[in-house]
């Protein structure tokens, strides 16, 4: 068994809206929506957990409802935590309190603001996990990459062939990333930025997989206008 956790408990500060981002409705649904469908329509995910607050749970359950396969697969909600990590640890929680854990093989995590996720990105992360304890779709660094410890001036000239920018999904083993994630706990935890930290803090094996340019993370009001145009 496979589980994708889709994390829809942000806040989105930065989009002009009065509601978070991931229920803003684009091309008639909400951008959650478009954000799991790829995951409902690749064989490689047999479930999915939503990782989302309580006063958004009703209205996510009700867009589910308009589409059968993401019903289907839809396995329950999980609290977001004080930061994304958390939330994200909260997720891994939930499997092993439905008595899953041992069924459980791997996890692919998303972003519900990251709504051009393709099946083919999802299936290539997952069938990494043969051979690999984790994988995540990453970017090469088109520009020069510059390291400044105060930010103020260049301290050294970094070689691009070697940065790469992650984006998501990320997959791993799910009991390896589980205890990856709750050796971090209480503190650590709340001072990871990436979903892959943890696992390479753990010294789990990660493989880099081709990104996609359109797969972006809706920030600002300029990426939600981009995301629009683009489903519209």
């Amino acid at each position: 068994m496979n589980i994708a956790i889709i994390l829809a408990g942000g806040k989105g500060s930065r989009i002009k809206s009065d509601i978070p981002k991931q229920f803003v409705e684009i091309s008639g649904q909400m951008m959650l929506i478009h954000s799991m469908l790829p995951f409902a329509q690749t064989l490689y995910v047999g479930n999915i957990i939503v990782v989302a607050d309580e006063k958004w749970q009703e209205d996510i359950e009700d867009a589910l409802s308009e589409n059968e396969t993401l019903s289907e697969k839809m396995l329950g909600f999980a609290e977001p935590g004080e930061n994304r990590q958390l939330s994200i640890y909260n997720g891994l929680k939930l499997i092993e309190e439905m008595g899953l854990a041992d069924l459980c093989e791997n996890v692919i995590i998303h972003d519900a603001a990251r709504p051009f996720v393709t099946v083919e990105c999802i299936e290539e992360c997952m069938a990494a996990l043969d051979e690999h304890d984790g994988a995540m779709p990453v970017l090469p660094m088109n520009d020069t990459v510059y390291y400044s410890r105060s930010g103020d001036k260049v301290d050294e000239l970094l070689n691009r062939n070697c940065v790469f920018a992650g984006q998501a999904p990320e997959a791993f083993d799910y009991k390896k990333y589980y205890q990856a994630n709750k050796a971090l706990l209480p503190d650590k935890i709340l001072l990871i930025k990436g979903s892959t930290e943890p696992a390479v803090m753990a010294g789990l094996d990660v493989a880099l997989i081709p990104g996609d340019q359109r797969n972006f993370k809706v920030t600002t009001d300029e990426d939600l206008e981009r995301a629009k145009q683009i489903l519209e």
